[in-house]
């Protein structure tokens, strides 16, 4: 039988659903227009391997690619996780990319499918006929913008609710070690064409451990409203989080004016910024309450 690596996403999904299987290790709130969306260790562990028998019932074999075209849904991470499970390579890319720089991340990406947002599958069918080895095009429906189009306006697309109703099974991990690709995440390409950066499971397992190096202790809970298509949310929020069972707070997106609402109303303690985020957050006018948070550091 196989031995489980903690620094490979899939063992740690399923080393933590074991140990600590009803933890909601993220939170993805619903900024008072929407429930909030949990998932504890064993739902994202169940969810993912899902999506990994989706994956292989595809036709993906280890070492494929595909995109995610989404903003911050819990099924991201799943399909994160469920990427390690089958042994793919996911490609994130912002969800606001469109038109050529969206062909080219995806030709050369060598994504075999894409799995979409209904408000993202626009962008999506646009430019479908430039990506011919794109065999795939899976929906998550949300219902978060009016007039986005349906799974069905678009032929051969499947939708992804059709996944979650599948009985769970654990799939076994198809990856031959740490070392094997986990990601592919894409330059912004202020220099010429965006350049994929190969990033193993290893350095998303690595990184993992080392939420206590920059400070955080079990009884932190982090926030982000960072993308998960990149770097920053994914490694100094997420990969902590799952790696010290942290409870972890994400927004669909980066929300200045609702910052400090949201670390009071979930107790976050600590959240992450780049750049000129925090000239923004200072720009926003005071309000009598700013200091009455929980937020003990900022990492930056």
């Amino acid at each position: 039988m196989r031995e489980r690596d903690d620094t490979i996403l899939a063992d740690l999904i399923a080393i933590r659903a074991e140990e600590k299987p009803d933890l909601d290790v993220v939170t993805f709130e619903g900024a008072n227009v929407r429930d909030d969306e949990v998932r504890t260790y064993a739902e994202l562990f169940q969810n993912a391997n899902r999506i990994a028998a989706d994956l292989i019932a595809k036709g993906m074999e280890p070492g494929d690619r595909f995109a995610i075209l989404i903003r911050n849904h819990p099924e991201f991470v799943e399909m994160m996780i469920a990427a390690s499970i089958s042994g793919c390579v996911f490609v994130p890319i912002d969800p606001r990319t469109r038109g050529d720089k969206l062909a080219y991340t995806i030709r050369n990406s060598g994504a075999c499918g894409i799995y979409c947002a209904d408000y993202s599958l626009a962008q999506v069918a646009e430019i479908r006929d430039q990506v011919p080895d794109m065999k795939w095009v899976t929906v998550l429906e949300t219902g978060e913008e009016k007039g986005a189009m349906q799974t069905a306006d678009v032929p051969g697309a499947e939708n992804f609710a059709g996944i979650m109703t599948t009985p769970f099974n654990a799939i076994d991990v198809r990856l031959k070690g740490p070392g094997d690709t986990l990601q592919i995440v894409y330059t912004s390409g202020t220099t010429g064409d965006p350049k994929g950066v190969v990033l193993p499971n290893e350095r998303f397992g690595n990184i993992a451990k080392m939420g206590p190096w920059v400070g955080l202790t079990p009884d932190d809970r982090p926030y982000t409203g960072l993308s998960l298509t990149h770097g920053n949310a994914q490694m100094l929020t997420l990969a902590f989080a799952l790696g010290m069972g942290l409870r972890a707070v994400f927004s669909r997106k980066f929300t200045k004016s609702r910052l400090w609402d949201i670390t009071r109303k979930y107790g976050c303690t600590t959240f992450n910024l780049l750049g000129g985020m925090a000239t923004a957050i200072y720009s926003e006018p005071v309000k009598p309450d700013d200091a009455d948070n929980p937020v003990r550091f900022v990492l930056s």
